[in-house]
């Protein structure tokens, strides 16, 4: 007698999908780890030590939250659904309804009051604070982007040997370009590319911002407290995209008006990031 394969298949038993339940649930938990925020790695977005890189931080709290509350809400109305209502064996198929106006109107005043009071009005004067301008007082840095390095001029630093801006000349790749900056004082960045787009980014100080050739793109970061921050290029522009590094060494005012004394006047500077020599800062018309 020949029997069909579909007459010997076993149904799959429910522990089954309990357990797969259970390890994606698992899986999800161990994927969120990674986003802790007080863990000490050096280019932790949510582990700010900057005034921009914190109230960035604090956006992204602020439009989290309320997403994650109406998630749960959501999906646990799915989950209710699906198991208070499921189909049973012999069930009629229930009356037919479209459309509720009172709940449609509800479910659509309700999210815009959200936005509007507990993330755009709270938010709106941050972003206006973060898209401005330097302000008059903030020190002024040139940072240049190219294939695959960074350099860094100093307009208020001239250089005793040529009378021109103090500039640090690009290192090798895979090295970090040290920028040195006084801690606790507003830094304005003006940003360019002499090639292909980059992206400066430090994230425990501040977001990205564009380097493009042609264009200036003038950002502000301000570190809290002395300190040396990883960052690195943060826009794919090449085979050696990955090691255009960046080291921000922050420094007290007594250090950095030092540490500027001695660039200007030639002396070879020990780099703070561990590489194999010395770099040397140089005018940029040297």
């Amino acid at each position: 007698m020949r029997m069909t394969v579909s007459k010997l298949r076993l149904p799959r038993p429910r522990s089954t999908h309990l357990i797969a339940g259970l390890f994606l649930l698992l899986l999800i938990a161990l994927l969120a780890t990674g986003c802790i925020g007080e863990t000490d790695t050096p280019q932790n977005t949510l582990a700010p030590e900057g005034e921009v890189a914190r109230h960035q931080r604090n956006l992204f709290m602020l439009a989290m939250w309320p997403a994650l509350v109406v998630m749960i809400l959501v999906e646990g109305a799915i989950v209710v659904t699906l198991l208070r209502f499921r189909r049973r064996k012999n069930d009629a198929v229930p009356k037919q309804t479209h459309g509720n106006t009172p709940l449609e109107i509800g479910w659509t005043i309700v999210p815009t009051l959200i936005i509007i009071g507990f993330v755009g009005v709270p938010m709106l004067p941050v972003l206006f604070d973060l898209g401005r301008d330097p302000k008059a007082d903030a020190y002024p840095i040139e940072v240049t982007g190219q294939r695959f390095m960074w350099s860094f001029k100093y307009p208020d630093i001239k250089d005793t040997r040529t009378g021109e801006p103090l500039e640090s000349p690009p290192v090798p790749p895979g090295r970090a370009a040290e920028l040195h900056i006084p801690a606790d004082k507003e830094i304005a960045l003006t940003i360019t590319s002499v090639d292909v787009n980059h992206s400066f980014g430090v994230p425990r100080l501040a977001g990205t911002q564009d380097a493009i050739h042609g264009e200036l793109h003038k950002v502000w970061i301000k570190a809290d407290h002395p300190g040396s921050f990883s960052g690195q290029c943060r826009e794919l522009c090449g085979t050696g995209h990955a090691g255009m590094l960046i080291t921000v060494i922050a420094q007290s005012k007594e250090d950095f008006d030092a540490w500027a004394k001695e660039a200007a006047a030639g002396v070879k500077q020990a780099p703070e990031n561990g590489g194999p020599e010395a770099v040397t800062a140089t005018g940029s018309g040297g």
